[in-house]
């Protein structure tokens, strides 16, 4: 499975720039590449979810996807 949306999460370690790129930047059905390695990722994470649930997006694990395919 590969990435749709590269947020470049190890190049700008702030976990406000990592969330309004993929907010600004996601599109229907895109897979969101982000590294659990960096803090500032996994700190991204909680705004993220929140305001995109808010615009109706659903998420579901890598291994959801291939399931269904």
């Amino acid at each position: 499975m590969l990435w749709t949306l590269n947020t470049e999460d190890w190049k700008y370690l702030d976990a406000t720039k990592v969330a309004r790129t993929v907010i600004s930047k996601v599109k229907s059905n895109d897979v969101v590449l982000l590294h659990d390695i960096h803090p500032t990722s996994v700190a991204a994470v909680p705004e993220i979810l929140r305001t995109l649930s808010v615009r109706s997006y659903q998420f579901v694990t890598v291994s959801h996807l291939r399931a269904t395919m």
